[in-house]
């Protein structure tokens, strides 16, 4: 954001205080809500809530359509947290209408928009409770966007695609009704009024296992933005017919274990070990995954060759 623009909303977000717009208190009471719309994160979903979770007054998980564990382990994550825990279904294959019903359901005038594969650090400096301690600080008669980055890790819990910087997205905003997501190009983007005074911590106070998951899930990832993309759906109305038409085209093969095997394999070439002197040390709510990880990237002569969910696959 140009830093003229950046200025201009810096003054406009005092207009609640001068009472020509009103305040946040107007719209919702004081607290936190967090918003999670998910889908096939059964390997996950359950340590990103029990992150999160001691710092939110209130937390909206919404399932798009997982074919996989998420909605049992939802449910009973429901029935276990009394009340602070609400989980709906969204059905319909279209990710934007899902973020903005599950942006509807959520309470409290502070949001936090968190991913199902994102794990808070809960100790140290930079832990999820000094982050909600630092958005209880800011002015309650104001409007803020927040801009905040995640720890990304890729292919297992060791490595990662490398970054110049941590790309920050707005995941932390105060609830106006104005508030919506639209799909722009192959992103769903939060659409905010002129009057909202953005911010960027570039603390890391999260990690996002992007690619620490199924290889399935892994291959399905990498077409769905450029599904999402698609100003017409009708030639390929779900993900699932998408994926099948362009593994022919990308990898020449309709079999989805050769896909899967290609995809990890391209993946793996862009990998580099996980930097601890850059990013610290692992959130202490994955330590039994670090002790004993489901996937594994295996090396040969110096360079990664594959992963072991891949070898474990077999041969056709």
């Amino acid at each position: 954001m140009g830093k003229v623009r950046q200025a201009a909303r810096s003054v406009l977000s005092y207009l609640p205080r001068v009472g020509i717009i009103p305040a946040p208190e107007a719209h919702r009471p004081k607290g936190l809500s967090v918003m999670m719309t998910v889908k096939d994160e059964e390997e996950w979903v359950e340590k990103s809530i029990a992150s999160v979770a001691p710092v939110a007054d209130d937390v909206v998980a919404v399932d798009n359509g997982s074919s996989d564990e998420t909605p049992s382990i939802l449910a009973r994550l429901e029935k276990r947290m009394a009340g602070k825990l609400r989980v709906f279904r969204f059905e319909k294959e279209d990710y934007c209408a899902a973020v903005n019903f599950t942006l509807s359901q959520t309470k409290y005038n502070w949001i936090l928009r968190w991913p199902g594969d994102f794990i808070a650090r809960t100790t140290g400096e930079v832990s999820v409770a000094r982050l909600a301690d630092r958005i209880n600080s800011l002015d309650p008669k104001r409007y803020f966007c927040i801009w905040i980055g995640p720890v990304s890790l890729d292919g297992d819990l060791f490595h990662q695609i490398p970054e110049v910087e941590v790309e920050l997205e707005p995941l932390i905003f105060v609830y106006s009704p104005m508030l919506r997501y639209v799909q722009t190009g192959r992103f769903e983007v939060l659409q905010v009024p002129c009057y909202y005074k953005r911010i960027e911590w570039r603390e890391l106070y999260c990690f996002h296992m992007r690619y620490v998951k199924p290889a399935r899930r892994i291959l399905y990832r990498f077409f769905w933005t450029e599904w999402m993309a698609l100003a017409e759906k009708t030639r390929f109305p779900t993900l699932d017919s998408f994926v099948k038409r362009r593994i022919q085209e990308v990898y020449g093969t309709s079999d989805l274990k050769e896909a899967m095997r290609r995809r990890i394999s391209d993946l793996s070439r862009e990998l580099v070990p996980y930097d601890r002197m850059r990013y610290g040390e692992y959130p202490a709510m994955i330590e039994d995954e670090l002790r004993n990880p489901k996937y594994r990237l295996i090396y040969h002569n110096g360079r990664i060759v594959s992963r072991s969910d891949i070898e474990a696959l077999g041969a056709d």
